[in-house]
């Protein structure tokens, strides 16, 4: 079921998003993109990189709809991408818990499902419900049934029309960079094996690590 929590973004990913469009595109085609949107307003006045507070849900639609707009799929899903990956780089910056975590004394595939547990808690979802880990295959699952990237655009058939693969690179780097958070003692990669976008009834995110 879709809650508030679920389908918004803190400050600190939206405001990662919008640094990751600056570093892609420039200062130009940042603010480009922000005044084709209707959120002019944060040129001026951007949000700050607080971990806990929220912006409003049609903020996230616009701002992902404007770059995928501009910049065609491809474009997009580099841009979100690197989004994902510089959100939990701030995160790590302002985050004293996430900070603890990383450098503690734990086994690594453990302190690894922390890490993605404490994500899904903070997306107002139930790790028990949605996180699977498989340790035979050295994998975890993290099912999102109510994906807040592609949300919108699966009600929207014209257009998903051109996307023929897996395209929430948001949150593709989101888990990225959750994984190489703890690269000193383990090796990620995830794939997104599943996703609304191309037809699947939810996204699936498949993250393998080694040792």
């Amino acid at each position: 079921m879709q809650d508030k929590q679920s389908l918004t973004h803190t400050h600190l990913s939206y405001r990662s998003v919008v640094d990751a469009i600056e570093e892609v595109i420039g200062e130009n085609g940042k603010k480009a993109v922000l005044r084709f949107t209707g959120l002019e307003h944060l040129i001026d006045d951007p949000v700050d990189y607080d971990p806990e507070a929220r912006v409003p849900y049609e903020y996230v639609t616009k701002l992902f709809f404007g770059v995928r707009e501009i910049m065609g799929n491809k474009g997009y899903n580099a841009v979100m991408y690197r989004g994902g990956l510089i959100s939990v780089k701030n995160i790590v910056d302002h985050s004293e818990p996430l900070r603890a975590l990383i450098a503690m004394e734990l086994d690594p595939v453990e302190k690894l499902k922390m890490g993605y547990q404490a994500y899904v808690r903070n997306t107002g979802h139930d790790p028990e419900e949605i996180l699977k880990h498989i340790t035979e295959s050295r994998e975890i699952l993290i099912h999102r049934a109510d994906c807040s990237e592609c949300n919108e655009l699966v009600k929207m058939n014209e257009m998903i029309k051109g996307i023929t693969k897996p395209g929430c690179f948001f949150i593709k780097g989101i888990m990225q960079g959750i994984g190489d958070s703890f690269k000193e003692e383990i090796a990620v990669m995830v794939e997104e094996s599943k996703c609304r976008l191309i037809g699947d009834k939810e996204c699936m995110f498949r993250i393998k690590y080694e040792i």
